[in-house]
């Protein structure tokens, strides 16, 4: 009895599956050797200056897509104006298209469908740069936040 008690005791646990690891919060880290040109194993101080060197660069291409958004407005700002000159192209889409039905069922004359077309053209012509701003101001803030990311993970 005492044999059996002292076997379980001491009997190791069987190791986890990866599954099993992964489940209660752990992670796999894979050491995959980094080399020179030559071939040679660089060491832990090498790499980490590399990938310091290489956050450098990063850095500063993001720092390029911050400079874009300087003096722009904010998405706060933008959101809404976005909005609304979307609102007003669908409307006038909307517009030309029953004005296109009116025409082929003969309750339209072509020169109101052209001015249709025209006040749709105007509608979506003032929401590209709208939409072109927002999207810069969008990737600025994604740029700042890598930014900062990378900052803090090499204290730079």
């Amino acid at each position: 009895m005492f044999n059996y008690i002292a076997k379980k005791l001491t009997k190791p646990a069987s190791p986890k599956t990866i599954e099993e690891l992964m489940a209660a919060g752990g992670r796999l880290v894979f050491h995959v050797p980094v080399t020179d040109a030559n071939g040679r194993v660089l060491p832990p101080e090498e790499v980490r200056e590399l990938h310091i060197k290489n956050a450098r660069m990063k850095i500063a291409s993001h720092e390029g897509i911050v400079a874009k958004a300087e003096g722009l407005r904010t998405v706060a700002e933008l959101e809404p104006l976005v909005s609304e000159a979307m609102a007003k192209g669908g409307a006038a889409a909307k517009h030309w298209e029953l004005m296109q039905r009116r025409y082929f069922g003969g309750m339209a004359e072509m020169h109101e469908v052209e001015q249709a077309q025209h006040a749709f053209n105007v509608a979506a012509e003032a929401a590209r740069p709208l939409n072109a701003e927002l999207s810069t101001v969008k990737a600025a803030e994604v740029a700042r936040a890598e930014i900062n990311r990378l900052k803090a993970e090499y204290k730079l």
